[in-house]
């Protein structure tokens, strides 16, 4: 099919009907021709390019693929469903943007983008997995989604090509045949969208290719081209956008869009349990940190170092003593705490928590100043080499 020309396929159809109207080549590559059969029948059927055999006819679309379709689209809404689901993938594409942003910050880099990632959890090992592989799908996915909402509802109407043709100069010699035409010659069936047959024999009557990416309008009788022009680069992009995000052209495309439609739920439900996870570690204080005796911080990513600084910060509390719990970015002179314990897990490649990032700069811009030693004012517990090295009291932990 790639390989055949229009001057290869057109002689063969107006041998095999008596009249053809048109000529389309939908987006699986098949070549639909409507027409008048041999029988003198108006026919639409499905045509071998290469013999002009009818192969069948084409059948209506599914209704449940319909109905799947018009809630993909709108939700059946109408025009307010695809506003709304323009602005789903707009937030889509945040997220996926954002996404690797933080992928890239985990990582330490693009050069260690698809580097081992530790297993602390099911959700969020394989949200990381699976985002990375399927990363480019769905920023495709997003943003063609969002093009076309735009398209739809701010560019306008698609524009409509305007030939200039003139008819006073049109030429009926040399007659040439179909085959002999050079235009057909030198375009491949598979560049085609449509063609639309002269209405009758008359010179002024002319064939109109409308190709993949202009529209050229040719002499029936003598296969010069009367006019060329080329579609827009905005309506280019809207339809690469559209075979892009439906993946209605090629086959492998359209199951990698499939499986990135699928890990897409999974994100979905991973996000949410990361979400309540983390959640569930919001910080509860009994007492203030002024009447505290004991200050625990912590530097938790996922939350499974916060369940242990908890259990500590709650065996206290069932002791007797007055513990407050806070995040490392906290950090601050604690004048009337005796103990402040650290808990502290790295992130990525050793990185600090989000919520100990600002730790080491906190820690040299507010010191606990004890006048005997420091040992009688820290007691470290779990305390991670990374954010502790700045520390005056590092060596004595």
């Amino acid at each position: 099919f790639s390989q055949l020309t229009l001057a290869q396929t057109l002689p063969v159809l107006k041998q095999n009907f008596t009249e053809v109207i048109d000529v389309k080549v939908d987006d699986n590559q098949f070549v639909v021709v409507q027409g008048i059969d041999a029988d003198g029948k108006d026919t639409t059927a499905y045509v071998n390019a290469g013999t002009g055999k009818i192969l069948g006819t084409p059948q209506k679309e599914s209704e449940f693929f319909q109905w799947v379709t018009t809630l993909h689209r709108s939700l059946f809404l109408h025009e307010a469903g695809r506003i709304f689901m323009g602005i789903i993938s707009f937030l889509l594409f945040l997220i996926a943007v954002s996404g690797t942003v933080l992928v890239l910050q985990r990582q330490k880099g693009i050069k260690r983008f698809f580097n081992k990632i530790v297993k602390e959890n099911f959700s969020q090992y394989y949200h990381v997995v699976l985002g990375r592989l399927q990363l480019i799908p769905i920023i495709i996915i997003a943003g063609t989604g969002t093009w076309l909402t735009l398209t739809k509802f701010v560019g306008g109407d698609e524009v409509k090509v305007k030939h200039t043709i003139d008819f006073d100069n049109l030429k009926s010699e040399p007659q040439k045949k179909l085959a002999d035409f050079a235009v057909f010659k030198n375009t491949k069936l598979a560049d085609v969208q449509s063609i639309e047959f002269p209405f009758s024999e008359d010179v002024e009557d002319y064939f109109t290719l409308k190709l993949t990416d202009r529209e050229v309008v040719v002499n029936q009788i003598t296969g010069e081209v009367l006019s060329e022009v080329q579609y827009p680069t905005k309506q280019l992009f809207t339809t690469l956008s559209l075979n892009l995000h439906t993946g209605r052209t090629n086959i492998v495309w359209a199951i990698v869009l499939a499986i990135a439609s699928a890990n897409i739920l999974f994100f979905i439900y991973s996000g949410f349990v990361i979400t309540l996870k983390r959640r569930k570690n919001r910080i509860k204080n009994k007492f203030k940190v002024d009447e505290s005796r004991f200050v625990i911080l912590v530097g938790s990513e996922n939350g499974s170092t916060f369940r242990f600084a908890d259990a500590i910060h709650q065996q206290l509390l069932k002791n007797g003593q007055k513990s407050f719990m806070a995040e490392l970015n906290s950090y601050n002179v604690f004048d009337n705490a005796e103990h402040i314990i650290v808990f502290a897990a790295t992130y990525g490649l050793g990185d600090a928590p989000t919520n100990a990032s600002k730790f080491i700069n906190l820690l040299k811009k507010y010191p606990q100043f004890r006048k005997n030693s420091c040992r009688g004012r820290f007691n470290w517990w779990q305390c991670t080499q990374l954010l502790c090295r700045n520390c005056r009291c590092n060596k004595q932990r």
